[in-house]
């Protein structure tokens, strides 16, 4: 994908990716980090100041597999209906995995 600035001159480079397309501006902030968004043809820092004319290169991330797997675990259901599940979560149990570097 190829975006060319035709407005919001003086505008830092993420921001401007971000406003101008479906991305969120962290993970345009790690693809600049990773060379995947090229400013003219370079990499550039994502403090960048967006200029008139500048031609920024967009490249996909590549998409890993996960290999996470649910676990069956028993719940404390506190309360059920038909538009809500109240459960008591037990300490230390984990509800969204961590992402590793």
């Amino acid at each position: 994908m190829t975006l060319i600035v035709e407005d919001l001159e003086n505008n830092r480079i993420d921001k401007y990716v971000s406003e101008n397309t479906e991305m969120t501006r962290s993970s345009v902030q790690r693809m600049i980090e990773n060379g995947n968004i090229l400013v003219n043809g370079k990499k550039v820092k994502d403090s960048y100041k967006v200029a008139l004319g500048d031609k920024i290169e967009i490249t996909p991330e590549e998409v890993k597999d996960s290999h996470l797997s649910p676990e069956n675990i028993p719940l404390d259901i506190v309360y059920e209906d038909k538009d809500i599940l109240v459960i008591n979560k037990q300490k230390g149990l984990v509800v969204h995995p961590r992402k590793w570097k």
